[in-house]
Order: structure tokens, then C-alpha cells, then sequence
């Protein structure tokens, strides 16, 4: 359906963070979804305002400042439906990520089928995962219910079972998790979501729905091989928005006036994600990654299969979590020479106090990179233990959240993220410099044509197009050769040893011919490519070959450490290339 046929032609969007709150315009611009502009102010979720309202109102009024135009009644109100004079806005979404974790149990059946689909699913969101129970858990009846009941938490998911399966060990969950309810205050009861053995439902409905508030979804493993976690993942973001929304009465009031439920910010990324990697080469996936201030987003994809996690650490409140279980070795062997140490630890510190500071010296934004290399191989690190990457690689990075999208130079910010992200084989780095993802993703349920026009538009900046090569050669071995055609009919060719960085110059909005000839001594990706041409388009940094072994290995001489990173420096610089 195109967009004259919507009724939305003006969409206003909503981003709540815990450091920042943005309001985002998309319009209609010659037949398709455009992203106008922001506004962004400082979040008002916390003390002293405690009232989220307040932030989004501001962001709002930023937001008529920038364009002219007015969205707002003179009692602050919303003005919907747009008018002929070019007020206010046809459509309201919002996309948060404030609010607390919700403590989450999870009962299922076994452990190595439905429990591991539970607590996959409980990753989808910010949740704490504060008790998991199976039918083979080896503790003792009473030794369950009452690691339950001391676990306090504020919602059960339930499965079990394949559709028209198992139906008596579903059954005999069902009395164990009746049997704690009834021990719990009527007040503090945990809802409950279930998503097993379908033809179950309704007498579960009856049962468990007599002591608590009961939600029935999709069985979350149809078949024993089959895992679906699709409407499990959007009922349980309903009601963990419900949650939030009775503790935090701003959120209430914005859902109330929005054209959709608010959604996690986690969620809406989620499918934005699985849509892409539906679009692209289905041997490979796309990665997306939200670096925020208390938490991390990050979402896997292939084919419409999708990973989800959020992971308790980021660039403001979660970035103590980070260093506290961090050792400051590993950030300062990434601190440039002649680093203070002492004074680079107190700048991460006091980070974590005023996550929405900047770095005003070289000094602080060098130690404030070092921390996000070493956050981001945590992050890759963890994704890979929860078996959550694709062993290929990704055709697609997306990048968002500040830290990672507004770096001093795009130079500085491909070093970082090579650094901390070490990606395989052939990828394209992709910058979410408006940090509109989210909201993509929370329109993405009922408007969907806009994220798709929006995504094709120019509102996501091309970094660069990396290739990774993998060998265990010794540094200066030639490794490959690369020859890169322009439409010009110009050409250049390059040879690329072990241990080096190098970029061939493709701006943005243009695309060339690369062709690869691989020693059979290296390889890129998860399998060998020796010789291969294909099309590359540009980017901020043209075309990167990152001819460092993976993983990353530092020196333990500081002078020399020093030494090679000035090299990487001046390997990834801007330099004049006459082609």
C-alpha cells in the first residue's frame, strides 16, 4: 500500500531512555516515509520529576523549534489529526527502555527443550531471571516452592509440551505452580503467561486463572524440533509495559494516547532485525546493536530467525555493572601511551554518575574508547557463550546509541569498533546516527510500510564495508590481493599482509567492483574464499580489509603497544588517493 492510501501521512515517534528522551518526525516526502528531525532532551524519568511525561513534552517543544511547525495545543496537548495548516500529527508510537527489570520464574518441562525456549524468551527483554524450574530439576518438592517464593518475582512463564502432546507433566506444573500461588499474599501474585501444549489452555485458564491473572499465548515449541517465540515475545512485552506502566503512570498516559501499545525498545529492535535478515542473503544475518545507558541491546538474525538478548551493562547507569566486573587491566592496555591511569579510572567512574557527559579532552575520549573496545568484546564474548552469533559473520552491523554512532571522526569510531567487534568475514557497518531504530521497530506492528521506506532512505549512514581475513601466519605475510574497479573505469590494486589495516577510498552513494584473490593461506568468513568479485558500495571509511588475526592480541610492552596502535591510527586516517 503506498503511502497515499494511509491515513498516517505525519508520524510522531517516541523514544523514552533512561539518560535521554527523543521525539522523532516521519513524513511523507514525494510518495514515501521520510525521517524529518528530532528533538532531544535530558529523560525525566528519575528524581527530582519522576514523570516521563515531562521529557517527552520537551522534546516535543525542541522538536517545533527545529521544523516550524506545531504539534502541541497551547494546553499541551497532542494535536491529532493533522490539520490543513500543518499542525499537529496523524499517528503516535512510542519505544521505551526505562522502567525496572521484572523478576521472571520460569516452569517448564525439561530442561534442554521448553526451559531452555522459556529462558530465551525471559532474554527478550530487560528481565531478571530469578528462578527456573523443570520436572528433572533435581531439588526436592519444598525445596522448589520455597526457592520461589524466596525469589519474590512478579511473573511466571509457563510451558510444556508440544500441541496435542504431553499433557500430565503439564498438568502435574500447572498443581506446582498453583500450590505456590496460594502461598503467595493475593496482592503480590505473580500473572502468569502460558505458552505449552495448546489444547491445554483452557482448562489451565480455569485452574490457574482461579488464583492469579492468567495469559494464554502460542506454544512457544509447537513440535519437539520446532521453537516459535514470536506472540509469546509480544504477549510478554504487553504485560511487562502493563507492569511498568502501573509503577511509572507517564507511560500509562502515553500508551493511552498512542495509536499502539508502548513497546520495549529490545522488542521493537527485535523486528526490525528479523524483517532485515529476511531481505538479505539468507547464508548470512544481520547484527544489530544498541549500545544504551543502562543495558545493551543485541539482536542476531537469519532468515527470520531471530536472538535476542539484552545484556546488564552500557554506556551510564550500567556502565558500574561493566567495571565492577571488569578488570582495569583489560581497559588500560587499550589507553594510548602517556595515559594517567589513576585519572582515566576516576573519568570512567564518574561516567556512571553523568552518563549523559562528554569528552572534552583527547585524553578522556581515548579512555572512554578504550572502555567501549573492552564493553564491546564482552558483549561479542557473552552473545557467543549464549551460542546467539552466527559463526559466518553478518552481511549487516547495525550500530546504535550514542557511544558507538558519535565518535570525534568516522575514522576513530571504525578503529573502535573493529577493536571491540572483530566482525568475520565480509560486513557492512551501519550507523543509526538518529537513534530511530527503536522507534522503527514500534511502528513497524501497525504502519509497517514506514520502516521499510524509511530503511531504504538515506536516515542510516554507510561506515564502511569491512573485510576480515583469518591466519596464522606470521606478521608481513602477504595474504591477499585486492583490485577495486570504479564506474569511472579507474582502478587500483593493493596487496595485503598479515597484521595490517587497509582502506580503499568509495564514497558514499557510489559502488565499485572489489575482486579478492585469497592466499591459501588465509580465509574470510567461516569458510575458504580464494578467488571472488563483487559489488561494493561506499561509505564514510570506503572499504576496510582488517588483516589482524582474530582474536585480537595486544602486546605486553606498553612502548610497543603504543607504537602499533599509532600505526592503526595512521592506517584507518583520511588520506588524499588519486584514483
Amino acid at each position: 500500500m503506498s503511502p497515499q492510501n494511509q491515513e498516517a501521512l505525519t508520524v510522531l515517534a517516541l523514544d523514552i531512555g533512561s539518560v535521554h528522551t527523543r521525539a522523532l518526525l516521519f513524513e511523507v516526502v514525494e510518495e514515501s516515509y521520510r525521517f524529518i528531525a528530532a528533538g532531544v532532551t535530558p529523560s525525566t524519568n528519575d528524581a527530582p520529576i519522576n514523570d516521563i511525561i515531562i521529557g517527552a513534552l520537551e522534546a516535543v517543544k525542541q522538536l517545533q523549534e527545529i521544523t516550524g511547525r506545531i504539534f502541541l495545543s497551547p494546553q499541551n496537548s497532542l494535536i491529532s489529526p493533522s490539520q490543513a495548516g500543518g499542525e499537529g500529527v496523524d499517528r503516535l508510537y512510542v519505544a521505551y527502555s526505562v522502567g525496572r527489570k521484572i523478576r521472571v520464574a520460569t516452569f517448564g518441562l525439561m530442561a534442554d527443550v521448553s526451559m531452555q525456549s522459556l529462558n530465551k524468551l525471559a532474554a527478550f527483554l530487560p528481565a531478571e531471571l530469578v528462578e527456573s524450574v523443570s520436572l528433572n530439576d533435581p531439588r526436592t518438592l519444598q525445596q522448589k516452592m520455597d526457592d520461589v517464593l524466596h525469589a519474590q518475582p512478579d511473573l511466571f512463564l509457563f510451558a510444556g509440551g508440544t500441541d496435542r502432546g504431553a499433557s500430565r507433566s503439564v498438568n502435574k506444573m500447572a498443581n506446582l505452580i498453583e500450590a505456590i500461588l496460594q502461598l503467595m499474599p493475593q496482592s503480590s501474585r505473580p500473572q502468569v503467561i502460558y505458552s505449552g501444549n495448546q489444547l491445554l489452555a483452557k482448562p489451565m485458564r480455569e485452574s490457574i486463572g482461579a488464583f492469579t491473572k492468567f495469559t494464554s499465548t502460542a506454544n512457544i515449541r509447537p513440535m519437539m524440533d520446532e521453537e516459535d517465540l514470536d506472540q509469546a515475545a509480544e504477549d510478554f512485552a504487553r504485560i511487562v509495559t502493563e507492569i511498568h506502566g502501573r509503577e511509572k503512570e507517564g507511560l500509562a498516559r502515553l500508551g493511552a494516547m498512542s495509536n499502539d501499545q508502548p513497546s520495549p525498545s529490545s522488542l521493537a529492535i527485535g523486528r526490525i532485525t528479523r524483517f532485515l535478515s529476511k531481505v538479505g542473503d539468507p547464508e548470512k544475518g544481520v547484527l544489530a546493536i544498541d549500545l544504551g545507558a543502562s543495558a545493551t541491546i543485541a539482536a542476531s538474525a537469519q532468515q527470520g530467525n531471530l536472538s535476542l538478548n539484552v545484556l546488564p551493562y552500557g554506556s551510564g547507569q550500567g556502565f558500574a555493572d561493566f567495571l565492577e566486573h571488569t578488570p582495569f587491566s583489560e581497559i588500560s592496555q587499550w589507553f594510548p601511551g602517556g595515559t594517567d591511569a589513576h585519572a582515566a579510572s576516576d573519568m570512567l567512574w564518574q561516567k556512571t554518575v553523568f552518563p549523559a557527559s562528554v569528552p572534552m579532552t583527547r585524553e578522556a575520549l581515548d579512555v572512554e574508547q578504550a572502555a567501549t573496545r573492552v564493553l564491546l568484546q564482552t558483549l561479542m564474548k557473552d552473545l557467543e557463550k549464549r551460542g546467539a552469533l552466527l559463526p559466518q559473520g553478518y552481511e549487516t552491523i547495525l550500530l546504535s546509541g550514542a557511544v558507538l554512532t558519535q565518535a570525534a571522526s568516522p575514522a576513530q569510531l571504525l578503529l573502535m569498533l573493529l577493536d571491540g567487534l572483530q566482525p568475520k568475514g565480509i560486513s557492512t557497518l551501519i550507523l543509526d546516527s538518529h537513534s530511530i531504530l527503536a522507534t522503527l521497530g514500534a511502528i513497524a506492528r501497525t504502519l509497517p510500510v514506514l520502516p521499510v521506506q524509511v530503511l531504504e532512505s538515506a536516515a542510516f549512514a554507510n561506515l564502511a564495508t569491512v573485510i576480515s581475513t583469518e591466519s596464522n601466519v606470521r606478521v608481513g605475510v602477504p595474504l591477499l590481493k585486492a583490485h577495486i574497479t570504479y564506474k569511472d573505469g579507474k582502478s587500483r590494486e593493493v596487496t595485503v599482509k598479515q597484521g595490517a589495516l587497509v582502506m580503499l577510498p568509495l564514497r558514499t552513494g557510489e559502488s565499485a567492483r572489489l575482486e579478492l584473490d585469497v592466499s591459501r593461506l588465509a580465509q574470510i568468513g567461516a569458510s575458504e574464499l580464494l578467488d571472488s568479485e563483487f559489488k561494493v558500495n561506499g561509505g564514510l571509511c570506503g572499504i576496510v580489509i582488517d588483516a589482524r588475526n582474530r582474536p585480537l592480541k595486544l602486546p605486553t610492552n606498553p612502548a610497543i603497544r603504543s607504537e602499533l596502535f599509532s600505526r592503526w591510527n595512521a592506517m584507518v586516517s583520511p588520506k588524499k588517493v588519486v584514483r
